[in-house]
């Protein structure tokens, strides 16, 4: 309870700085006429009043706070030192672009959540999409801008001014939506849109599209794309940390990513009995328990391997499974045990090593051309 207090508390202050900031860039726009920066500002202050009537608050990452008031900031700035300042006006239309692709990057990965692995499996129509939405929000953002130039007496350069803001808005969303798809588990967007998802969890309803995936999962029961894990670590007879409970939760993963795909379920019996995952062997932490099965895919499998993979940790009252969608990898995969690479795959619920011709044929048949591209 005092967490999600916390969290509450965080959201409301986050939504605050941002109307107070709206409040302030919007009165400078309107005794500096900076209509650009009027609109961007008019537009976040609508979306904070919105924001701030629900019961519960939505947490923004700092960045899309950050870029606004760079936005602003250098809006302001352009307007004040006028027409010989061209590259302000650039650099402020290009952030422009990425304030919109990443505004469109939250509203559809919001969306899209309820299916956990989504994101996983079509980065590219996601990217383009917060693309096309960026885009879409610039240009009614710079129309506008246009014709209250062009009613308030305009320039001989208003045609051009509409065509240049465009481009390099365009050009903002292109590169938000290439880093995205080129680095959208990591780095920035791992501490920015995943913060986003996960903060507002709750507001979004992405938990309960969560929880229900899951109970379906559970009453299908293990088969040759799902499999169930009771712990990470600890091994439930005994109470101690044990590394074979590791390596099993590992195998099965690297089973996953060499057959046709699948889920894990950790903190789930084998009978479908949810137990939670074995948050006590990690401080009670989720974040804990999250870096240590990522560092052990790091270190076991490669970290090459993690854009296959997507992690969702969901609720179920005072415990809590671990969900993990694999993709399909475009190469083999194996598993490092000491001095050992073991090649995991899936028949049916059960996962099996293959060794000599078995790995050979396995590789060729379903790696194919990969195989060459791929090696060293």
């Amino acid at each position: 309870m005092e967490r999600n207090y916390n969290v509450f508390e965080k959201n409301k202050t986050s939504l605050w700085i941002l109307f107070i900031l709206s409040i302030v860039f919007l009165a400078i726009g309107a005794w500096t006429s900076a209509y650009e920066s009027m609109l961007v500002a008019a537009s976040t202050l609508i979306l904070t009043l919105i924001a701030l009537q629900k019961k519960d608050s939505l947490y923004i990452p700092p960045l899309f706070i950050v870029l606004l008031t760079a936005v602003m900031i250098l809006v302001q700035i352009s307007n004040r030192l006028g027409s010989g300042f061209e590259v302000l006006d650039i650099a402020s239309d290009v952030l422009i672009g990425m304030f919109t692709c990443i505004l469109g990057l939250m509203m559809l990965l919001a969306i899209l959540r309820s299916s956990p692995e989504f994101d996983m499996e079509h980065p590219f129509f996601i990217s383009f999409s917060a693309f096309c939405i960026g885009t879409a929000v610039s240009l009614f953002l710079v129309m506008v801008n246009f014709w209250i130039e062009e009613l308030s007496g305009g320039s001989e350069n208003a045609l051009r001014s509409f065509i240049v803001s465009m481009t390099f808005s365009m050009l903002g969303s292109l590169v938000t939506a290439a880093a995205f798809y080129f680095n959208r588990h990591n780095g920035l967007f791992e501490h920015t849109l995943n913060r986003f998802i996960k903060d507002n969890a709750d507001v979004l309803g992405v938990q309960d599209r969560a929880k229900k995936e899951i109970i379906k999962e559970i009453e299908e029961g293990e088969s040759s794309k799902l499999e169930f894990k009771s712990t990470l670590r600890t091994n439930l007879k005994t109470g101690e940390k044990d590394p074979r409970m590791e390596r099993a939760v590992l195998k099965t993963i690297v089973a996953f990513l060499n057959s046709r795909g699948g889920t894990l379920l950790i903190g789930v019996a084998d009978d479908g009995t949810i137990l939670g995952v074995d948050l006590a062997s990690f401080e009670n932490s989720k974040d804990k328990f999250g870096l240590h099965l990522n560092n052990l895919i790091k270190t076991q499998i490669g970290s090459e391997f993690l854009p296959f993979l997507s992690f969702t940790m969901v609720d179920f009252d005072d415990k809590s499974v671990m969900r993990v969608a694999c993709q399909i990898s475009d190469r083999p995969v194996f598993l490092t045990d000491g001095k050992e690479q073991i090649f995991y795959v899936r028949s049916g619920p059960s996962t099996i090593d293959l060794h000599g011709m078995e790995l050979l044929y396995y590789a060729n048949h379903n790696f194919g051309k990969n195989l060459k591209k791929h090696s060293p």
